[in-house]
C-alpha cells in the first residue's frame, strides 16, 4: 500500500500484479481519496487527481459516443439544455461539482454531463422496445440478531473495469451554495470515472448505508431529474424521511429509474432495512415510489421492478435480472455475512452470473462491497468475496 499527502488531500493506492501487455486486465486496486472543500473544490481535486483515469474512460466508453451523437441532434440538444437548466435551478451545487471535475481533469463539461444523463440522452431519438439496456448489480441485505449486513455487486459496462475510485468527502458549502439549499455533507461513495458520487454504493455520516440497482422503465422523461442527481442528493439525507423527500423530487421528478437499498442506523442504535423502487411519473411532476421495509426476511434486488406496475424494456437487463434472481433464491435465505459472500460470488449461471467475470461479457462485476454494520466496516473486493481478501476496508463513521 502506498500512502501520500498532496495539498491537503490524502490518497491511498493499493496495487496488485503487473500489467500484462497492452490489455489492462482486472486490477486489484481501489484508489481512495479523502477530500474537503466546497462542491467545486472537491470536484476539481477529484478531476485533478484522477485526470488520467477520467480521460481514458471517456475516450474508450462506447456509450458516450452514442450520447454525443444524440447531443448533436435537435431533439438531443433540446433534452440536454432542458436537463441542464433544470439541474442548475434544482441542484446548482452538483452542477458546480461536475464543472470542478471537468476543470480539474481538463475534459469537457458536456461529456461529463452526458454521462450523468445516461439513457435520458441515449434514447431521446429512439426510445423503442426492446432497448439495449444491460445489467447489472445485485444487492442482498440481512438484519437479524446476529448480522446487520448489506452486500452488493457493482456491475457496469466492461470499459468501467479499472476505471473507478472511492471518494470520502467533507463538503463545506460556500455561502452562495448554502443560500440555494446546499448543506454540509460527509460521505464515502464508489464513483465511476467522471461520474458524480452516489449512483453505486456507499454511506453518509447520518446513519445511511446504501446500494443502487439500475432499473429501466420503457418510457423516460428527458429534461427531468437524472437518477444520478437524485442519488447524489441522497448522500446528504439526514433520515429515512429526508431520503423519501429527495426520492420524490416534488415539482420535477425523476426522468429514468433505479432502486435503492438502505440500512438506516438511528441515534439510539436501532436499524431499519428498506428497498425503494423509483420510476418516472408520466402524469405528474414527481417520482413514483414503492417503499418496502424488511423486518424478518432478507432483501434481494437486481435490475428489475419487483413490486411496481411499470412497463420495462425488453432485453438483456431483464433476462439477466431474472436469471440472477433465480440463482439467488436457489440458496437458503442468507443469515450471515458468509452466506451473502457466497451468493454474490456465484458463477453457476449458463449465460448470466451473479459475479460476472466472464471475459466475453459486455457487463462485468467491477467490484463487490460488504457493509458490516456490527464491525462498522465497508469491505471492497475486486475478485469473488468468498475466495479473496478485500482490497480495501473503509471504516464506517456515523455522527448520530
Amino acid at each position: 500500500m502506498l500512502c501520500f499527502r498532496l495539498c491537503g488531500v490524502l490518497i491511498f493506492l493499493v496495487y496488485g500484479s503487473a500489467i500484462s501487455g497492452q490489455q489492462l486486465e482486472r486490477r486489484r486496486a481501489v484508489p481512495v481519496v479523502y477530500l474537503q472543500g466546497s462542491h467545486y473544490e472537491v470536484g476539481f481535486d477529484v478531476g485533478r487527481i484522477f485526470s488520467s483515469l477520467i480521460k481514458e474512460f471517456i475516450a474508450t466508453y462506447a456509450n458516450l459516443r452514442d450520447f454525443e451523437k444524440e447531443y448533436k441532434t435537435e431533439t438531443g440538444r433540446e433534452a440536454y439544455d432542458k436537463t441542464l437548466s433544470n439541474m442548475k435551478s434544482r441542484f446548482p451545487q452538483y452542477v458546480k461539482e461536475i464543472q470542478g471535475v471537468a476543470d480539474g481533469a481538463n475534459v469537457s463539461f458536456v461529456q461529463l454531463f452526458l454521462l450523468q444523463m445516461d439513457d435520458l440522452i441515449g434514447t431521446v431519438n429512439d426510445n423503442h422496445v426492446p432497448r439495449g439496456d444491460t445489467g447489472g448489480c445485485s444487492s442482498i441485505g440481512v438484519l437479524n440478531r446476529d448480522a446487520h449486513i448489506l452486500g452488493h455487486t457493482e456491475d457496469a459496462f466492461g470499459e468501467t473495469l479499472n476505471h473507478f475510485y472511492i471518494m470520502s468527502a467533507h463538503i463545506i458549502p460556500t455561502p452562495e451554495d448554502r443560500e440555494k439549499g446546499a448543506v454540509e455533507e460527509r460521505f464515502s461513495s464508489l464513483c465511476y470515472a467522471g461520474h458524480m458520487p452516489g449512483y453505486t454504493m456507499g454511506f453518509n455520516e447520518n446513519g445511511l448505508v446504501f446500494s443502487i440497482n439500475t432499473l429501466s422503465p420503457a418510457a423516460l422523461k428527458p429534461g427531468n431529474t437524472p437518477r444520478t442527481f437524485i442519488t447524489r442528493a441522497l448522500l446528504a439525507a439526514k433520515s429515512f424521511n429526508d431520503a423519501e423527500r429527495i426520492l420524490i423530487d416534488e415539482g420535477l421528478g425523476i426522468g429514468n429509474g433505479f432502486s435503492v437499498n438502505m440500512i438506516w442506523t438511528e441515534a439510539w442504535g436501532s436499524r431499519q432495512l428498506y428497498n425503494v423502487e423509483v420510476a418516472p411519473d408520466l402524469k405528474a411532476n414527481r417520482s413514483l415510489l414503492d417503499i418496502r421495509k424488511f423486518d424478518n426476511e432478507p432483501l434481494v434486488h437486481c435490475n428489475i421492478y419487483l413490486r411496481m406496475n411499470i412497463k420495462e424494456v425488453i432485453g438483456l437487463i431483464i433476462d439477466s435480472s431474472e436469471s440472477r434472481l433465480k440463482t439467488i433464491h436457489s440458496y437458503a435465505p442468507p443469515q450471515s455475512r458468509r452466506d451473502i459472500e457466497d451468493i454474490l460470488s456465484d458463477t453457476s449461471g449458463t449465460t448470466f452470473h451473479v459475479f460476472q467475470d466472464r471475459a466475453d461479457s459486455v457487463i462485468k462485476t467491477i467490484a463487490a462491497g460488504i457493509f458490516d454494520l456490527d464491525k462498522k466496516t465497508w469491505s471492497v473486493y475486486i475478485n469473488k468475496p468468498n475466495e479473496s481478501e478485500p482490497v480495501a476496508i473503509l471504516p464506517i463513521r456515523f455522527n448520530i
